[in-house]
């Protein structure tokens, strides 16, 4: 009998073992199927988001949600009626959809042992009704699924079956479609010899060559990590020496980055300015990290081309393949938020916990920022500007401010790059400023009569140049409040990159038909260039504050400002200093011929209800 039972017990055991062996094979079947979509991690896609609206609307629920599971996570590619991300694997409903492949219609999850005791139903929002169904990758496999929720027990009948099997169909449709473009995308890059040098063809190469690299090491027990290189100021080099002269550029850089292959074991483009690449990983990266930092400078320093002398301007981002993430979309993301995030001048920097908090602040500051728009939680100060001749009232600039009731005060070197990162909400802010400016102006010259009255000066983003609907939604905000533009001034910042200058001038020139004029902000630092000052229908320049600073303790900052006064002149516009805080820095830029300035020394930004009082007690100047 004891051997029987010793038989028995051998026998389960084989049959447990054979079954979790069959289990992960199927796990990683489903896996494969799942990657080779690339779909994981990326950014909302209108294509689904319409799929996942219709869902609520075709079966009456409030909640739909189009997932994919990877690994221990539940991510969400589409999400209606809930504000998610992702969840853990083993808090989800859909597992059971996915581990069964299987439709999956649960009517009052209260009342289901399997799903009762899950956060989100037995506490807030307290999710009641659900149904579901699998979603199939390219090989069959079950890896993600579209389903629909309710607050409330829901009877579910055949035509809901229909409908979401509907809905499953359009989504695999696409997942088709995505496939036959890959494949055509990696004949192209056949076609182009794996030359990084050329642009590639799409991002979905790119990403899928640098997963190759990272999977064959990790197959071969070798760490790896995933470097993202952004060539930050490429489009001023096209437009100085053209874009054949800059494309052999780019491939020497290239080369001499790629003379040490111990380091680079692959790079490759991802778009007109971004390469990516994979280095030896280690636990302790700092070494790695700057190594790549010496060879991209060393790079920097040799690259040339014919007559073509430059000087990149070069950041970058590391991320460790495994703790930062396992595929390369999210490595390169996490690589490319270290050095955005950071807001380093030059240099390499490497993904931290640090970088992810302050991401995820990012992300509240953006849902928090929008309701702040909308209901008025943003408001101005106005920073006055002055002639150096009598030191009478010009102008004043306006400058957004956050109090948030949660955050407290947020500063603009916060919010607005998250602002601009997003186009709704960059083009919201600007509409808000120009009302603003446009509506007191109004409101100025109503009270003054005929006197003359200050400027007001609004920051414009570089790209709203290139929308073609911007010159009306100026119009349409000058004649609701009925003025011209003589009064308003468009700052234009020099990190404002101009990539197109044809189609930038002929925005600005439109613009200055109604009166307004455009300011260059910032100038004297960063990727300065003379043709903003000789192809931009400019009226104003202003110094940028750093270097106005240093005019009492450097004399190179002296030549600077004097020479790029003569300069600006010589072009018949007028120049604003900005960032005056001495009685010394305010001399030096009266003897260079500085029309304007603006500082502390002067006056610090005040409210509207100061700035109205300072309009009706001085005389303006312009």
């Amino acid at each position: 009998m004891t051997s029987q039972t010793g038989g028995d017990g051998a026998q389960r055991h084989a049959v447990a073992t054979h079954a979790a062996v069959d289990t992960d094979r199927r796990e990683r079947d489903r896996l494969s199927d799942l990657l080779e979509l690339g779909l994981l991690n990326t950014r909302p896609e209108e294509r689904f988001d319409r799929i996942t609206r219709l869902a609520t609307e075709l079966l009456g629920m409030p909640i739909a949600l189009m997932s994919l599971m990877e690994g221990d996570r539940e991510w969400f590619k589409s999400a209606r009626g809930l504000d998610l991300q992702s969840i853990p694997r083993n808090l989800s409903v859909c597992d059971y959809a996915i581990t069964q492949d299987a439709p999956l219609f649960v009517e009052d999850a209260r009342a289901d042992p399997r799903f009762s005791q899950l956060p989100y139903v037995a506490e807030a929002p307290h999710i009641c009704s659900y149904a579901g169904m699998p979603l199939h990758g390219p090989h069959g496999k079950p890896i993600g699924t579209i389903c629909v929720l309710d607050y409330k027990p829901r009877v579910f009948g055949a035509r809901d079956q229909v409908l979401l099997q509907e809905l499953v169909d359009w989504i695999e449709h696409e997942f088709e479609l995505d496939r036959r473009i890959a494949a055509h995308d990696r004949h192209v890059a056949r076609l182009m010899d794996r030359d990084p040098s050329l642009p590639v063809a799409t991002r979905t190469i790119a990403l899928e060559r640098l997963d190759d690299v990272l999977m064959s090491r990790a197959r071969n027990g070798q760490d790896s990590a995933v470097v993202h290189l952004d060539i930050v100021n490429l489009g001023h080099y096209e437009q100085t020496y053209g874009e054949q002269v800059t494309r052999q550029t780019v491939a020497n850089w290239l080369a001499a980055l790629q003379s040490d292959p111990a380091d680079f074991c692959y790079l490759t483009r991802l778009s007109d300015t971004e390469f990516v690449g994979a280095v030896p990983g280690m636990a302790d990266m700092e070494p790695i990290r700057e190594r790549c930092e010496h060879q991209v400078e060393y790079a920097n320093k040799q690259v040339s081309s014919g007559q073509a002398q430059v000087a990149f301007r070069v950041v970058g981002g590391l991320a460790l393949h495994g703790e930062h993430g396992r595929h390369a979309s999210e490595l390169v993301a996490r690589a490319r938020q270290a050095h955005h995030r950071a807001g380093i001048a030059r240099g390499v920097v490497l993904f931290s916990e640090t970088i992810n908090r302050q991401l995820l602040r990012d992300r509240h500051i953006r849902r928090l920022f929008e309701t702040a728009l909308h209901e008025g939680g943003i408001h101005f100060h106005w920073q006055p500007l002055f002639s150096n001749r009598g030191d009478l009232l010009a102008g004043f600039e306006l400058l957004a401010r956050w109090h948030d009731p949660e955050l407290g005060d947020i500063y603009p070197d916060e919010f607005i790059p998250v602002a601009e990162a997003e186009h709704n909400l960059s083009r919201a802010l600007v509409e808000y400023a120009l009302d603003t400016a446009a509506g007191q102006i109004a409101q100025w010259r109503s009270e003054a009569g005929e006197a003359p009255l200050p400027y007001v000066a609004v920051n414009i983003p570089g790209r709203e140049f290139y929308e073609s609907d911007f010159y009306d939604c100026v119009a349409a905000v000058l004649e609701k409040h009925g003025i011209d533009g003589k009064r308003l001034v468009f700052e234009l910042t020099e990190r404002s990159l101009i990539a197109d200058f044809e189609v930038a001038a002929r925005t600005m020139s439109r613009l200055k038909t109604l009166g307004i004029r455009i300011a260059m902000d910032d100038f004297g630092t960063g990727y300065s260039s003379i043709a903003y000052l000789t192809r931009l229908p400019l009226s104003i320049v202003k110094l940028d504050k750093s270097v106005v600073q240093r005019l009492e303790h450097d004399a190179v900052a002296r030549e600077l400002v004097r020479g790029i006064v003569d300069l600006a002149h010589g072009q018949e516009l007028g120049v604003v200093a900005e960032g005056v805080e001495t009685r010394a820095q305010h001399e030096w830029v009266r003897s260079f011929g500085c029309e304007y300035s603006q500082g502390y020394l002067l006056a610090y930004p005040e409210s509207l209800t100061l700035a109205s009082q300072r309009v009706a007690n001085r005389p303006a100047e312009l």
